[in-house]
């Protein structure tokens, strides 16, 4: 998949995943974290604030249209606020292609999120291949890859294996 090609494993970081989004894309992440609870939302007016060396309360009043319009365009995400606007993607709008990766794995979990009781563990190529196989079966191309590309970005202990499945030369 062309978003993936120019990765590693040791490249796969969400703040360059989040680079290599298209904008359609990153405009989709930015309205979901404006939408999502009140510390990625602060994160995300944080970043804006801080890269046009505005005053918070001054973003506030922005129209979330406008802060959707600064955090793709203006604001390079840390590793931290890069990670909240792909989780907030992939919660907010992708929770079906989470839902059905987590059953095929037989992991508990509440609309897509994995509950707190579960300990996750390292996932091996064998156990994923499957489940992988299913999500490409299901649902988009490209919402699937980039679900397991943040996976990977996000915990590479737990999902590193997904690599061998994902990156190309891996």
């Amino acid at each position: 998949m062309p978003l993936l090609d120019s990765f590693s494993q040791d490249t796969l970081t969400p703040t360059r995943l989040w680079i290599a989004l298209d904008l359609p894309t990153r405009e989709l992440a930015a309205k979901a974290a404006m939408d999502s609870d009140p510390e990625t939302r602060a994160q995300a007016i944080h970043a804006i604030s801080s890269t046009l060396n505005f005053r918070r309360a001054g973003i506030l009043k922005l129209p979330t249209d406008k802060q959707v319009y600064y955090l793709t365009s203006r604001v390079r995400p840390d590793h931290e606020l890069a990670s909240s606007l792909l989780l907030a993607l992939h919660l907010k709008y992708r929770q079906n292609l989470l839902g059905s990766f987590l059953d095929q794995l037989r992991i508990p979990h509440d609309n897509g999120l994995v509950t707190t009781e579960y300990k996750l563990q390292p996932m091996d190529t064998s156990t994923l291949k499957p489940a992988v196989q299913s999500l490409r079966e299901q649902f988009d191309e490209i919402e699937v890859e980039l679900y397991l590309a943040t996976l990977v970005a996000l915990d590479p202990d737990t999902w590193g294996a997904l690599t061998h499945i994902i990156l190309p030369g891996s």
